[in-house]
């Protein structure tokens, strides 16, 4: 895609599974000292199925048992719902199995589907943005962080995603972008 009419939007979308667990990450300790982090025995988890659009960080979101087929046709219902406006929506996710499911192609199959699906390449998540948008959550959300009861764990995951991306992106959309430098084989000196 080269230029987007003003009636098409474009959304990278994925599924994470956040688990309920601590996660240290980082911090200052003092030299000696012999830090304590409290630690859940739990193992649970909260299945995300999001979709992120770049030009207005609308970040739809369901929040299935399983993500599988079905979680993908009811995320592609809910960006279809969230543009009235636009008569070609593209979506670009990577190629699970469900994403290319029987749920999705009767979704798609639709007289009146807006939806446009676009594979990334296999083993490339890199290609996606959301998947930064997921680290940008570990970071708010998970790491060194403990929450006694399942239940907070997953009440904070889900306040991220109801209100911390629609009310604070600006300050963290630069680590969620689209801004990548092509390199061929002709543009690379190795050094040796």
């Amino acid at each position: 895609m080269t230029e987007l009419g003003v009636d098409e939007a474009v959304y990278f979308a994925d599924a994470v599974h956040p688990e309920y667990q601590t996660k240290p990450a980082f911090g200052w300790v003092k030299t000696g000292s012999n830090p304590g982090v409290p630690t859940t025995a739990g193992r649970g988890r909260v299945n995300i199925h999001g979709a992120l659009n770049l030009e207005t960080f609308d970040a739809p979101f369901v929040e299935p048992t399983t993500v599988d087929g079905i979680s993908a046709a009811q995320l592609l219902a809910k960006i279809e719902a969230r543009n009235p406006d636009k008569r070609i929506i593209h979506v670009i996710w990577d190629n699970a199995a469900y994403h290319k499911g029987p749920d999705v192609r009767a979704f798609l199959a639709r007289p009146d589907c807006r939806i446009h699906l676009m594979h990334l390449p296999p083993y490339c998540p890199h290609l996606n943005p959301i998947e930064r948008l997921w680290a940008v959550m570990h970071q708010h959300v998970t790491h060194n962080r403990y929450y006694p009861t399942q239940k907070r764990f997953a009440n904070a995951i889900l306040k991220f995603f109801r209100e911390t991306i629609p009310n604070e992106w600006k300050a963290f959309r630069d680590q969620v972008s689209d801004n990548f430098r092509v390199i061929t084989h002709e543009k690379i000196r190795v050094l040796g």
